[in-house]
């Protein structure tokens, strides 16, 4: 099994962020970079964008790779956030497969944390797809997603579920 590592940069200066759009199979993506390093993934709820037309090519193929095998590319700089330990909860979520989910108690549990610090953690998650926070469920349902836990956000959660498990299945 390959060692997942996220590729976290601290930026030498500060630098203006850019914001880009696009639209997914599943809903709409606001994007931050900060020079050459992702800042933040956010998804738009329910919102329909206009896609940004100058998006970075290295981004741009991150993304299509996911929507094509749903798996995430950890090669694209991430702009360094998060406390340590959310650092480490982030990374175990990386390594939960595509198409298939741990509950935040099983994933507590691998950490030796609760599941409510871990639930602290995947809410402050600034990278969902790249960081698969989508994959980890409450023992009796869905749980949250970005912080919700009802209307448009786990509309966004059982999709992204959903498309994982369909491209799995047909491989």
């Amino acid at each position: 099994m390959n060692t997942i590592h996220l590729n976290w940069h601290t930026p030498d200066r500060l630098v203006a962020s850019e914001t880009y759009y696009c639209n997914t199979p599943i809903g709409s993506l606001s994007i931050q970079m900060q020079a050459s390093l992702l800042g933040k993934i956010e998804w738009l709820n329910d919102k329909v964008c206009q896609p940004s037309v100058d998006i970075p090519r290295q981004l741009e193929q991150i993304l299509n790779h996911y929507w094509r095998t749903a798996k995430a590319d950890y090669t694209l700089p991430l702009l360094e956030q998060g406390t340590a330990f959310q650092q480490k909860v982030w990374l175990a979520l990386c390594s939960i497969p595509p198409g298939q989910t741990k509950t935040y108690g099983e994933l507590a549990q691998t950490l030796n944390t609760s599941p409510r610090a871990l639930a602290n953690a995947c809410r402050s998650n600034p990278f969902p797809i790249i960081i698969p926070c989508h994959r980890v469920l409450a023992k009796t349902g869905l749980g949250g997603y970005a912080g919700q836990t009802s209307g448009a956000m786990l509309t966004i959660k059982q999709a992204l579920l959903r498309f994982e498990k369909t491209l799995m299945h047909e491989r």
